[in-house]
């Protein structure tokens, strides 16, 4: 008898139509061979930083499509292979892109709904997290802070790595800039003064989320001050609790840091990771944040 030919995940390249224009999107449909976990939003991280992850998201996709989930990558308004050009993104456009893919999973069935966002993504996952009530969110290195988020990104302007007489010398040079223009360049991405005031205003301190889990993984080593974080998508684990209220810490508003801990804590987690190696080290860092608010 011949032996039953291995199986792989189904890939499924498609476009949504969405106002305006179409987005275009992965589903990696779940292992038939498994019990069905549920449903994975991917939201990717912003600008250069969703080219140079799109790899691994690809990978750790398939590894959830693996394990029985049903995993979305969408790529929003404005970013990827997605209609608009960048300057016209819209955090607004990208909430309603989120339920969109979101309604698109439930209508398949596809059981409960976690949402996966990577750095700027997981603001976004947490932001969307009261409107789209998933069971769980998942977090890769994730930005608390938007304006971090938009800081760092300024920074990457060669104004500032090579600049010219008179050219800003500071972030807060080329915000005054963005502000005079309505818009600015940074890297070959052109932001527009919209967006960049709606992710500013956005902080995880801030977020109410619905009862929900919420798992960070990020490499080793608190933020910088200011926000700033060091290192790629990385792996370390946090959980939400239910009803917490928000915490007074001393470094950072709703962080709390717990002591090192190995990556082989999370082998046994149905959310494994495909990056982890056996004896790597990694902090585990525990979240709270405020209750949802009661109607």
């Amino acid at each position: 008898m011949n032996a039953p030919l291995l199986t792989t995940p189904r890939v499924e390249p498609f476009f949504f139509d969405a106002a305006p224009g179409t987005r275009f999107s992965l589903y990696h449909a779940p292992n038939p061979q498994v019990a069905p976990r549920g449903a994975i939003l991917y939201v990717h991280p912003f600008a250069e930083e969703l080219n140079r992850t799109r790899r691994m998201a690809a990978l750790q996709s398939r590894a959830f499509a693996e394990l029985g989930y049903a995993v979305l990558q969408i790529d929003l308004f404005a970013c990827g292979d997605s209609c608009g050009e960048f300057n016209a993104g819209r955090w607004e456009i990208w909430h309603e892109d989120l339920a969109l893919a979101a309604n698109w999973l439930a209508e398949r069935d596809t059981g409960p709904l976690t949402l996966w966002g990577l750095r700027l993504g997981g603001l976004l996952a947490l932001d969307a997290a009261a409107r789209l009530r998933p069971r769980r969110v998942l977090l890769w290195e994730p930005f608390m802070s938007g304006r971090a988020c938009m800081n760092g990104f300024l920074r990457l302007s060669e104004q500032l790595r090579d600049p010219a007489p008179g050219a800003p010398r500071s972030t807060a040079a080329l915000r005054a800039q963005l502000a005079v223009h309505g818009a600015i360049e940074v890297g070959g991405y052109e932001v527009a003064v919209p967006l960049v005031k709606a992710v500013d205003a956005c902080d995880a301190a801030h977020v109410q989320l619905p009862p929900c889990a919420v798992h960070w993984f990020a490499l080793g080593g608190q933020p910088r001050q200011g926000g700033r974080q060091r290192g790629a998508p990385g792996a370390a684990l946090g959980r939400r609790r239910r009803g917490a209220a928000l915490p007074s810490g001393r470094r950072r508003p709703g962080l709390e840091w717990a002591r090192a801990a190995r990556l082989s804590r999370l082998a046994r987690s149905d959310l494994r990771c495909v990056f982890w190696r056996p004896g790597m080290k990694l902090e585990q860092r525990a979240l709270r944040f405020p209750p949802a608010a009661t109607p």
